[in-house]
């Protein structure tokens, strides 16, 4: 009983130390373009898309923590084919001054071994988890969102 009681205070202690900030649809449509313009660049010459979900947010801090699927289409005649693309969790910095939210700038955690450990450094504990662990059926349900986009704007 005592450990269920300590867990759940340990629990409680991690979620107080990170307020969320509220993000809007405009916030989202900012997220969406800095992704887009400034994390990846389309190496077929094609346009990119993305989806993303947010795993939590820091308002002190000024960061959201994401995971975001990031791929580039072309058209290739009359298909449309896939080019580069990635699925990565990402800490966007964030200024929310002078009544404007704007994304400044945002971190990667390194491939390999660093990976892991990246991940703890630049992420709260309860989003680490979430990043380190993310499920497949979440990954799927982004491509979906993508892939909508993409029938929309290039079929």
């Amino acid at each position: 009983m005592k450990r269920h009681v300590l867990s759940l205070l340990v629990v409680i202690l991690l979620l107080a130390g990170c307020s969320n900030m509220a993000i809007s649809d405009e916030d989202g449509q900012e997220i969406e373009r800095y992704i887009r313009q400034e994390v990846m660049s389309p190496n077929f010459g094609g346009e990119i898309f993305t989806a993303y979900e947010i795993l939590a947010s820091n308002k002190e801090k000024d960061e959201i923590y994401l995971w975001a699927l990031i791929m580039e289409y072309y058209k290739e005649g009359a298909d449309v084919e896939q080019g580069s693309g990635m699925s990565v969790p990402m800490v966007l910095k964030v200024d929310r001054s002078e009544g404007a939210f704007k994304v400044t700038g945002h971190t990667l955690p390194r491939d390999g071994s660093f990976y892991a450990d990246d991940i703890k450094d630049m992420f709260p504990y309860f989003a680490e988890l979430k990043a380190l662990d993310y499920p497949s059926n979440h990954i799927k349900k982004l491509i979906a969102e993508v892939e909508t986009q993409v029938a929309e704007k290039l079929n």
